[in-house]
């Protein structure tokens, strides 16, 4: 079995198509019109995807790399809908379709189709509330109006100004109250980041009590920056670093920034509303997006073992880095059927009996092995024949043995590593 990781890897490489085009033709073809732009650009678009559709069929007729599957597929669909949403997002202005299309409608399809697609779950409930509660806003602004953030030429009256701030502030305390409780319940707090929230907090405190008192803001910045700074120093010295750390620091920033944002705007006076106010919506829709993004590529915190844990849970905690939708886990067993469900420990599931462990497999797409067997002789052939993957033994009773450095027990078999 071949590694099939160039179709993953192109499906989202269609996703930087429509930018690159658009700025090679900006580049190149400067004295175009917005809709002949617009028309070359998706002329271009449909002749990269078209020409890397058809490469990668011609590639796998002639066996250079293996034949599609279905996760594949469905891997395929998903960056075909996303190069129309990215490419949607591009060139919504040059094709004067903003008032259809916002980044909340379109990251919206995405998250849907990521969900319908790949990972059959939401998997950013982030970016789902946000993209719901930012663009149903959006788009009761524009069907109301017709007005859009960067085009408000339609007059606003006092009745629909109070009803756009009213919900407008409703937003925006249900955001801060959303980055309060994550900041609270997703992130490691010490007494470094005690001590820099306690500055910013004072800072924005003493901007609402009087904001022209410059020196006191400057000095409690400056004390909230140096706090920071030394804690990110100490973290890389100890080597603490993690990719929480950076949502940490973009969610408590962008917290810091809208409550600067709607005392400099006095947003809280009716009516005032301006629909470039929902800039302010699109950059915490940006840090959502980003924060979330690496929350679920960030490691999950370790979970305590308990007696009543299964099998199946305990090779999932175990085995957790090596686990993968896009690789097989091979399970070699001399028993007639398996008693344990291992479905989603991978893509799929390549079982083996103890008479078949001389054949030659090809590992690349594999990510780990199961054996099931009492015989530490046909255990070591087993890994002798495959020594490049990790692997996971489960017996039907306590063995022991040097190799054998981990336990665990259902009470029913017991499982070890090497």
């Amino acid at each position: 079995m071949k590694n099939n990781l160039i179709y993953y890897i192109m499906t989202y490489i269609m996703y930087l198509y429509p930018p690159f085009i658009f700025f090679m033709v900006m580049i190149n073809f400067d004295r175009m019109t917005d809709e002949t732009e617009w028309v070359v650009g998706i002329i271009i678009n449909i002749i990269f995807v078209l020409s890397t559709t058809l490469v990668l069929y011609l590639l796998s007729k002639k066996g250079h790399i293996p034949k599609i599957e279905q996760d594949e597929k469905n891997h395929f669909i998903f960056g075909y809908i996303g190069n129309i949403v990215m490419f949607l997002y591009t060139y919504q202005y040059l094709m004067n379709i903003e008032r259809l299309v916002s980044v909340f409608s379109l990251v919206l399809i995405l998250v849907l189709a990521y969900k319908y697609l790949v990972s059959k779950k939401i998997t950013f409930k982030e970016i789902l509330l946000f993209s719901i509660i930012f663009g149903i806003l959006d788009y009761f602004i524009i069907i109301t109006t017709g007005n859009t953030l960067f085009n408000e030429e339609e007059p606003i009256s006092n009745l629909e100004s109070i009803i756009f701030q009213i919900l407008f502030i409703a937003v925006i305390l249900y955001s801060i109250y959303h980055y309060v409780l994550k900041l609270y319940k997703n992130h490691t707090w010490t007494v470094l980041r005690y001590i820099f929230s306690s500055f910013l907090i004072l800072f924005i405190l003493a901007m609402y009590i009087d904001d022209s008192q410059e020196e006191i803001l400057a000095t409690l910045l400056i004390l909230a920056v140096f706090t920071w700074l030394i804690d990110l120093i100490l973290k890389l010295i100890h080597k603490e670093f993690v990719v929480r750390d950076l949502v940490y620091y973009a969610r408590i920033i962008l917290l810091t920034v809208v409550l600067v944002y709607i005392r400099e705007m006095e947003i809280y006076i009716l009516p005032q509303f301006e629909v470039g106010q929902m800039g302010l919506l699109i950059g915490i829709f940006y840090v959502s997006a980003f924060s979330d993004v690496l929350m679920s590529l960030s490691p999950k915190k370790r979970l305590e073992l308990d007696l009543h844990m299964s099998i199946e849970s305990y090779i999932k905690i175990l085995f957790k880095p090596l686990i993968s939708r896009y690789k097989d886990v091979l399970v070699i067993s001399d028993r007639s059927t398996l008693p344990h469900q291992l479905e989603k420990l991978g893509r799929d599931l390549m079982i083996r009996s103890t008479d078949q462990i001389m054949e030659k497999l090809n590992t690349d797409a594999l990510s780990f092995m199961i054996i099931y067997s009492d015989d530490m002789n046909i255990i070591e052939s087993v890994i002798n024949q495959y020594p490049q993957l990790k692997a996971c033994i489960i017996s039907s009773h306590k063995m022991i043995h040097s190799k054998l450095v981990t336990c665990y027990t259902d009470f029913h078999d017991y499982v070890y590593t090497l």
